[in-house]
């Protein structure tokens, strides 16, 4: 898959507020069939496939996101079938973090199969933003907390979350993540100790970019656009 080498990006204010408002618009009958025979086909490959709450971007600026709750199941058409964007109008929110050890950044490799960009590297944890326990509220904070835990088996007590660093989107599915930067006290090896012991498998590797190197000569060339975008900011500051 090839992208262009830069994506749209904007740097975010640390006091970044996300605020909930409308609701999600009914679907022309065709564009609901389509979702449905998507997510269909989709489910019968994956049955693990759950079609919960997640949210999605109106409006974005450095200090605010305006947006509603609509469905995986529609944000999973427009991944799968980006030219269902013009009808579905998703951009929906993630978030990663940009995982400081005391030796260095944190790049992990999505797993073959993954949903969405395996076999890609990125800086882990990373997830949509999703209403976990039916909350309409959300809150990056306790969002990359449980990516952590799920994700690295990071517990929330291992991690310092030092706020919002920057917002990209993918060009074709128009997911919107937004950088946070994590900082932890375990070195790269207690990390892997940790991911090995707690983690699930949305990654099949994880590494360590050390201040002198670059992350290419570490992990190869495929790493995520937003990913160089987080790793270019995070070396200027």
């Amino acid at each position: 898959m090839r992208w262009p080498s830069r994506w749209p990006s904007i740097a975010l204010d640390s006091g970044l507020t996300v605020r909930v408002a409308g609701h999600m618009p009914d679907l022309p009958a065709p564009v609901a069939a389509e979702v449905e025979a998507i997510w269909r086909e989709r489910q019968a490959a994956n049955p693990a496939l759950f079609n919960g709450r997640v949210f999605t971007a109106d409006r974005l600026t450095a200090r605010g996101i305006v947006g509603h709750w609509t469905t995986y199941q529609r944000v999973l058409a427009q991944m799968t079938r980006p030219t269902l964007y013009p009808a579905l109008r998703l951009k929906p929110l993630a978030v990663t973090g940009i995982l400081h050890a005391p030796d260095g950044i944190v790049l992990g490799r999505r797993a073959p199969h993954s949903t969405y960009l395996a076999g890609w590297w990125q800086t882990p944890p990373a997830g949509s933003v999703e209403s976990r326990h039916g909350e309409n509220k959300v809150d990056l904070t306790a969002q990359i907390l449980a990516e952590a835990q799920e994700e690295l088996g990071l517990a929330p007590d291992m991690l310092t979350v030092a706020g919002p660093v920057r917002a990209t989107r993918h060009p074709a599915t128009r997911i919107v993540d937004i950088g946070i930067r994590l900082d932890t006290a375990l070195p790269f090896d207690r990390v892997l100790q940790g991911w090995h012991a707690g983690g699930n498998d949305e990654y099949d590797r994880l590494a360590i970019v050390k201040p002198n190197q670059n992350p290419e000569d570490v992990v190869g060339p495929h790493i995520l656009p937003g990913t160089r975008e987080y790793l270019d900011v995070d070396r200027r500051s």
